[in-house]
């Protein structure tokens, strides 16, 4: 019996199943549509990260080629008027004519001129001869016979002692002291 009334209901009403099948029909068309926009959004933001990606890619590869030859040669950033000046400088003190010529921002061979590089270059050499005579002196004098007693307060101190040495050391602490 429900379903006669059913039926009539629809048979008496025909327009207004007409309305709620163009309405159901255009919703369709309506999702229908915006899927079809939502699927070329999407396309496009893939082809957008794909190009994204591969231009990525191709600067890492550049960088990456880039990077060997930057660490293999050594940029040479002297004139050969700087090359000139500094053909009589110490190789310590090059540096510090290229760090006075920047801080005053004058050329290398005009900061060589300046009293105050040739005070510093004359002091810097003098202190080398200083170094040298010291050095030498002190090697020639003789070997002395160094005690185990000397020796024993090298090692206590933390000094090095070479390995013949050694049995010296030990005995000298071993050993009582005479008075």
């Amino acid at each position: 019996m429900e379903n006669e009334e059913m039926v009539e209901q629809e048979t008496l009403n025909p327009d207004e199943n007409s309305e709620l099948e163009q309405t159901e029909n255009a919703e369709v068309e309506e999702s229908q549509e915006d899927l079809k926009e939502k699927l070329t959004k999407a396309e496009e933001l893939a082809k957008n990260q794909k190009i994204r990606a591969e231009k990525a890619e191709a600067e890492a590869k550049k960088l990456k080629v880039v990077q060997p030859k930057e660490t293999e040669t050594p940029k040479n950033e002297y004139s050969l008027q700087d090359i000139r000046a500094l053909q009589d400088v110490h190789d310590d003190d090059v540096e510090e004519v290229q760090r006075i010529a920047k801080l005053y921002d004058i050329s290398i061979p005009e900061a060589k001129k300046l009293p105050l590089t040739q005070t510093l270059l004359k002091t810097k050499a003098e202190e080398r001869k200083t170094a040298e005579a010291t050095n030498t002196a002190t090697s020639r004098k003789g070997a002395s016979k160094v005690s185990g007693e000397d020796l024993h307060e090298k090692f206590k101190q933390g000094d090095e002692i070479k390995d013949e040495d050694i049995s010296k050391v030990i005995e000298a602490r071993w050993t009582p002291k005479e008075k």
